[in-house]
Order: C-alpha cells, then structure tokens, then sequence
C-alpha cells in the first residue's frame, strides 16, 4: 500500500469497502504492531458489516492509547478543530505557540520552582523544641519494636546480619509465642549463643 493510498483511507473512511478489504488486512499482516492498520481494517470491517468485526474491534480497542478516539474515528465523528487565536485575543498570561494553542507561560512545575524555597525546607528536630520534650518522646516511640510484629523471619534476617542480640531476642518471644514450635527455637536460641560466645 502506497502512502498516498493510505492517507486516503485514512482521512475519508467511505473508501474503504469491499475492494480496499483485502489490501487493508494485508497491511495488518505485514506490519501486525502498526494500530493505524489496524484501525483501517476494523474501519473497513464495520462499513462492510462483516461478521469479524467484533472479534477485531476487541483487538483493536487494546492497542488504541485512547479509547475515545477510536470511537470517534468507528462513527465518523470529526475531531473538535481549533480555532486560531491572535495574540489580541489571548488572555493575559498565556502566549501563542504556532498559530493555534494556547499555554499557560507558568506550569505547574514553574509554579514550583517559583516558591520560596525556604518554606519548603524542614527544619532540624529539636527535642526540646516545645518545651515540653514531646518531640523526643516520639521519635524514642518510633524506633521501639512491638513485640506482636516478631516474626520467624524477621529473627533470621537478625540472625543473617550478625545481630546475635536481637536474634536471640526475636527467638525468645517466638518461643512463648508459638509453644509448640519451641523446640525449634531453643535450638535456634542455642545455636545463636555459641556464634555469639565464639566471637
């Protein structure tokens, strides 16, 4: 299929018919990750009523970006067109780019970049930044383990990191945890404090 041919099919959808079928599947064989064949052939497909067109359009609707275009095109909606605005016409704080959009001269990142970053900046933690040392009191908070969050591996990632201590610790509340594992753990626990009084 020629460029020519294919901006043709493309851009006035009544040629496709009985005639164009063949070509237009040819295309999707030749080139099957191209979604503008696709488009075609299911165009072609719906003008000719053919019974694969179901089939096709639930191919077709996964390799489209943008689901209302493709119902647009299926229904021969023409797409919004742009008006042209002359710069007299644009509202303040916009510019023109090309002749047809418009954009805002500040995006959201310029926004951004424009704020006083002081006041982004967080400030040092002090713990007795209230006075009253509540602040230290919750960071002592945030670094203490729950007990009811000890688990088996937790225990062996201790373990694996040499953190004889915790490991021991983790295994010891896994023993009363979970008794009827506890032969398991004392074994475990057992092992740890030779490691521990080897090095």
């Amino acid at each position: 299929m020629e460029r020519e041919q294919f901006l043709t099919y493309i851009n006035t959808s009544k040629s496709l018919n009985g005639a164009s079928l063949d070509e237009v599947k040819k295309l999707t064989v030749d080139f099957p990750w191209f979604s503008g064949g696709w488009l075609l052939y299911l165009k072609n497909l719906k003008n000719l009523g053919h019974s694969d067109y179901e089939a096709v359009l639930k191919k077709v609707a996964v390799m489209v970006p943008d689901r209302k275009v493709l119902f647009k095109y299926l229904n021969d909606e023409q797409p919004e067109k742009r008006q042209a605005v002359t710069e007299k016409d644009a509202p303040a704080g916009y510019r023109l780019e090309g002749d047809v959009e418009l954009q805002s001269e500040t995006s959201l990142i310029d926004k951004f970049l424009s704020t006083d970053s002081t006041r982004l900046r967080t400030s040092k933690l002090n713990p007795d930044h209230n006075g009253n040392g509540s602040d230290k009191a919750l960071i002592d908070q945030s670094v203490q383990e729950d007990e009811e969050l000890v688990t088996e591996t937790l225990a062996s990632i201790y373990f694996q990191q040499k953190n004889f201590d915790k490991a021991l610790d983790a295994y010891k509340k896994l023993s009363l945890k979970y008794p009827e594992k506890s032969v398991y753990f004392a074994g475990r626990i057992e092992e740890i404090e030779l490691l521990k009084n080897n090095n």
